[in-house]
């Protein structure tokens, strides 16, 4: 049977043919034919076609990033206020799926393929991913500081569970197939590193209360003796704790101090049921489309007025749990308007549209003066898909005036989304009762729309508008992630065919580069605030994480829709990966307790060292300098 990969020797003039009637070049699940594109649309300018596939793949990740960040983001963190969990469960549930978005639906793609190839690509993804981030990101943060102070529990949690899941992943290649036990295995070793976190967190809120309760009575009254002495660290720890609070999912002792630290007027506590007002770094839009992949639920703001200070309580401004900036990048700064005149008068009328225009526009010009020469070209570059994602995914959000209520734009929203949705899902050919699915949809969506035109205003958002235009939202972006990460992989394999490269390499390369940069730009940037155990806690837990949820939702839901076991195969690439992989995540547990968890520079500079070595492995085993596997 012929090979996608023969194209390469057939004539130049019979190349198009060849790809439209080879079964191996079939794409079904992206919404372009990339090969046929290159040589069937452009069969005497590859250069040009390269080119201009080189610079769609780019503006594809741009794209990833702004849906999970601008949208994706704000309805989980809208559905976790619904749901009044507390920050650490939703930590770990909704700001894992929301961080890891772009990687766990790039995995659900792949491997729902079913292609052999692409299961590379996923696979490889996974483990270059978190290669990178363990050792070039972890590098960056450790050189940019003279040392640094890790948790111990935390750190050994994360350690050790992200080891338990690489081995896992390893043997399931080795095994060949990955059964839906193994999948939904995934999963559970999922849900126990959850129990086990809030366990965790349980059990030393009530210690280090506890602690701090004998340390202020000590305080109080210095002539009682209570037998009880804070160590060095756990000074430091108080002190810290008094300066600032952020959450971070892996780490209780850096998301939750006690009542009695809450002294003085520098932080404030946070409780774990409540969703306080707490600071957040104030990125610039590049930044911010980049760092959207993996990295840290709340960040230290530097004040406008007062660089690098942390106000009380009534300064604060508030930051979503998952990483989203309304008030530089957000589609609702573009909705957010006042809301002072009377129903359907002359005036109304007016300034509905005025809102209803305001909330299109792609260009942010409010904080146009205020943008570098960079993100000035990136908020123009992102003008289209900026105006594509406003017109059909509805964001609501509670912190804003009426959660972001937009009458013109959600009523539209009701029509949009339906037609949306099966245009990116592919339903355009599907029909019932002899009626095309996207019409039935339309004529429902636009029922809805004058419904909501007739029933609402827009000084009050509807009864309705909350719960149902946060699924919407949630729904809507889950549609855009996946066909998003869908473009992606099919261009990736595309790319594996038109330059004869390997699956896994790629994923191992340009798919785990392009979702890790954002970590490497955000982490490093905490680092430099002062806050290096952040960093590197989401390094660790964070890949641990998406490969769980990654492979264990991508083949539990492969499995259920084919009813065959997934069919694996370790490649050299893999074992060169998972290998170096293994020997990093050993490196953090072996030589940082040596170091008393006192983190110093020079480790940075092994870590890369590690990396470097790893890419020569990996490329002289692709080249055929000496084969693995």
């Amino acid at each position: 049977m012929a090979q996608c990969d023969d194209y390469h020797h057939v004539n130049k003039s019979d190349r198009c043919d060849f790809i439209t009637n080879t079964e191996s070049c079939e794409d079904n699940d992206g919404l372009v034919h990339y090969l046929k594109f290159a040589y069937c649309v452009l069969p005497n300018a590859l250069p040009v076609a390269d080119a201009f596939l080189f610079v769609w793949i780019a503006y594809l990740f741009v794209c990833l990033a702004i849906t999970a960040e601008d949208y994706f983001c704000p309805a989980l963190t809208t559905i976790s206020k619904m749901l009044k969990l507390s920050q650490n469960v939703a930590g770990v549930t909704f700001l894992a799926l929301g961080n890891g978005s772009p990687d766990i639906f790039s995995c659900i793609v792949a491997l729902g393929s079913g292609s052999l190839e692409t299961t590379f690509l996923a696979f490889g993804a996974m483990f270059g991913a978190g290669l990178f981030v363990n050792t070039v990101v972890v590098g960056a943060v450790t050189i940019s500081q003279d040392s640094y102070v890790l948790a111990r529990r935390p750190f050994f949690r994360d350690c050790i569970f992200y080891l338990a899941a690489i081995y896992w992943t390893w043997y399931n290649c080795y095994n060949g197939k990955l059964s839906l036990g193994t999948g939904i295995g995934y999963i559970v070793l999922y849900v126990f590193y959850v129990v086990l976190v809030i366990l965790g967190r349980f059990v030393f809120q009530r210690f280090i209360k506890t602690r701090a309760l004998s340390g202020l009575a000590t305080e109080v009254n210095p002539n009682i003796d209570t037998g009880y002495a804070a160590s060095g660290n756990e000074q430091d720890f108080l002190r810290e704790r008094n300066e600032t609070i952020a959450f971070v999912d892996s780490d209780p002792e850096q998301d939750e101090r006690p009542p009695s630290q809450t002294r003085g007027t520098e932080g404030f506590f946070v409780n774990e049921d409540e969703w306080t007002e707490i600071p957040g770094i104030k990125s610039h839009a590049f930044t911010r489309a980049l760092a959207v992949a993996q990295t840290l639920p709340y960040m230290i703001q530097n004040n406008a007025s007062h660089p690098g200070h942390i106000g009380p309580m009534n300064e604060s401004v508030e930051t979503p749990l998952l990483r989203h900036d309304i008030s530089v990048n957000s589609p609702l700064q573009r909705q957010a308007s006042s809301y002072d005149y009377p129903s359907y008068s002359v005036g109304a009328l007016k300034q509905m549209l005025n809102n209803f225009v305001l909330a299109l526009n792609p260009i942010h010009i409010k904080d146009w003066g205020e943008f570098s020469i960079k993100d000035k070209i990136f908020d123009i570059i992102s003008v289209p898909a900026n105006l594509i994602f406003c017109l059909t995914i509805p964001v609501v959000e509670i912190s804003e005036p009426l959660f972001g209520w937009n009458k013109l734009l959600n009523a539209l929203h009701l029509l949009t989304c339906p037609i949306a949705s099966c245009l990116l899902l592919q339903q355009t050919t599907n029909t019932v009762a002899s009626v095309p699915i996207p019409v039935i949809a339309g004529c429902i969506g636009l029922l809805l729309l004058i419904l909501v035109l007739l029933t609402s205003c827009q000084g009050e958002n509807p009864i309705y508008f909350k719960p149902i235009y946060t699924i919407l939202g949630f729904l809507m972006s889950i549609i855009w992630i996946y066909t998003i990460a869908n473009e992606i992989v099919s261009l990736l394999s595309a790319f594996g065919h038109m330059f004869l490269i390997n699956g896994a390499i790629l994923g191992l390369t340009v798919l785990s580069w392009a979702n890790s940069v954002g970590d490497l730009v955000s982490d490093v940037a905490m680092a430099k605030q002062g806050y290096p155990q952040m960093a590197v806690s989401a390094c660790i837990g964070g890949p641990c994480l998406n490969m769980l949820l990654g492979i264990g939702l991508a083949s539990t839901l492969s499995i259920l829709r084919s009813g065959k076991p997934l069919e694996l195969k370790l490649s050299g690439s893999l074992i060169i990966s998972s290998a170096f992989l293994m020997l990093t995540i050993c490196s953090h547990l072996i030589s940082i307790p040596l170091m008393k968890f006192n983190v110093k520079k020079w480790y940075g500079y092994y870590l890369f060292t590690i990396y470097v070595v790893f890419l020569v492995v990996a490329m002289l085993n692709v080249t055929g300098v000496f084969t693995i596997g």
